[in-house]
């Protein structure tokens, strides 16, 4: 029951601190962003991955938050997983923090606090069911005033090589929101 409550705790944490470490001072021209996974966003294994605990038909349920600042580079964030095997059990949960990021497409929006677009980051993931870390790329695509052809509404995660293999690369449900701030 402890580690049932201790998991959302610390990703709280981890979430509401990351928004503090974003620098408060932007130099002119320079656009900020924060992100929020809205509810827990689930993910597909199209495929089994060799080598790893991931099968086909397995899910991962993340929530979570960040910042990040398409002119510096600036990111931070996280949040918390579960990692459900394809009969419904669960095969561990843990935490995920943001490591870097990798590139941003904005879709725009009908105001600051609603805006879409394609946010590619590095996370850290550390596991509190098992002595476990890992490292991916991860996907997060909202569809507000999005062109024809935009990866589904919610995140994906990838690695191998160059992050170049989906590990969970079907979106199964999710909502997520980009919010400005210039």
């Amino acid at each position: 029951m402890r580690k049932t409550l201790l998991t959302p705790l610390i990703a709280c944490m981890v979430a509401l601190l990351s928004m503090v470490w974003m620098p408060a001072a932007r130099a002119q021209g320079e656009t900020s962003y924060s992100f929020t996974l809205m509810g827990p966003n689930v993910s597909k294994a199209a495929a089994t991955i060799p080598g790893t605990h991931v099968k086909a038909g397995d899910l991962l349920r993340i929530v979570g938050a960040g910042t990040f600042d398409t002119s510096t580079g600036a990111v931070s964030g996280g949040g918390a997983y579960t990692h459900v095997n394809f009969d419904g059990t669960v095969h561990g949960r843990g935490v995920w923090t943001v490591k870097e990021f990798v590139s941003f497409t904005p879709y725009g929006g009908p105001n600051p606090g609603r805006q879409g677009g394609l946010l590619k980051i590095i996370i850290h993931a550390i596991s509190t069911s098992e002595v476990a870390e890992f490292t991916f790329m991860v996907q997060i695509s909202s569809l507000i005033n999005a062109p024809e052809g935009a990866p589904a509404e919610g995140f994906t995660v990838w690695g191998g090589p160059s992050y170049a293999v989906p590990v969970f690369g079907v979106v199964v449900s999710g909502r997520t929101l980009f919010h400005l701030s210039e």
